[in-house]
């Protein structure tokens, strides 16, 4: 009975808190102490939140759907601004970022373009996870010459057959994809969580409503535009012949049940790159396995190749 009161009253303490908040303040102080600093770019219609820092080459980390750039890139950005100038921002409708102009693919890469153009990079290396992957790709074939290095997170490009998603969507009880990464309501985010990770951890009610507050309470109509454009916006970056001249690798977790792993296979053979799997990982293979995603793009940006 003792334990049971000490549960009631530990989980009560941790609801009052915003553990989500504090984590995020928390970490912004860490990559202050390594000079990565977090600002805003306003321009016409655009309003991005950034971070920025360290010295050396580009390295530019674009998310994926759901969460903002922070939650998702951070040790990415502590380890390599030793080595590097790295730059990551949270997508338009994600995070403290939003625009007036339409929600599509294009869009997005418009915004990089002119967030890149104001921070006066010429060149940079690119790593780009699930619904970043595609903005990375439709950068690079866009701005072929400022591409030095393009990852690949578990994002199929160009070659995908769309029609797999239908499987998804039936295996999950939904109609739309966009069912699937739009969080109406708290609940939804382990529905999310399960799909894109292969341990599935459970989070708590408390830490769940917490997570919606901060990443997933707005810009609902505008995220699923982005998914419903999507499909139709494939054929625009199915030009890759350019990306078969720049160093790529395609990174993927084996046990993506989002995009199958001969997915990104087909990819990589498409566009001659690398391919690298994590073996039990999920879609989000920097969760599921850090070190070994860390390793992968160590070996691949500092000049180490390897074929899976």
């Amino acid at each position: 009975m003792k334990s049971k009161f000490l549960l009631a009253i530990t989980l009560l303490v941790l609801g009052s808190c915003n553990l989500v908040r504090m984590k995020n303040n928390h970490t912004a102080k860490v990559l202050l102490k390594d000079s990565i600093e977090t600002a805003n770019f306003d321009l016409d219609s655009l309003h991005i939140k950034y971070w920025k820092g360290g010295q050396g080459p580009t390295l530019v980390f674009v998310h994926g759907f759901g969460g903002d750039a922070l939650m998702t890139w951070d040790r990415e950005l502590a380890h390599f601004a030793k080595t590097h100038t790295v730059i990551t921002y949270d997508l338009l409708w994600f995070g403290k970022s939003y625009s007036n102009e339409t929600p599509n693919l294009l869009t997005q890469t418009a915004a990089l373009e002119k967030l890149l153009a104001y921070l006066k990079v010429d060149s940079a290396t690119f790593v780009g996870q699930s619904y970043g992957g595609f903005i990375a790709l439709d950068f690079a074939t866009q701005h072929p010459e400022m591409i030095q290095k393009l990852v690949i997170a578990n994002s199929p490009g160009s070659t995908f057959d769309v029609s797999y998603l239908d499987t998804v969507c039936k295996n999950y009880g939904v109609t739309r994809i966009d069912e699937l990464f739009v969080m109406e309501q708290p609940k939804d985010l382990q529905r999310l969580v399960n799909m894109s990770t292969y341990k599935k951890p459970h989070i708590p009610k408390f830490l769940l409503k917490q997570m919606y507050t901060e990443f997933c309470d707005q810009y609902h109509q505008e995220q699923r535009l982005l998914l419903q454009t999507l499909p139709a916006e494939k054929a625009r970056i199915s030009n890759i012949d350019q990306i078969k001249q720049i160093p790529t690798l395609v990174l993927w977790g084996e046990n993506d049940e989002l995009f199958p792993k001969a997915e990104g296979i087909k990819f990589a053979n498409a566009v001659n790159a690398n391919f690298v799997s994590i073996p039990k990982c999920g879609h989000a293979a920097q969760i599921d396995d850090h070190d070994s995603f860390l390793k992968s793009l160590n070996e691949f940006i500092n000049g180490v190749n390897r074929q899976d």
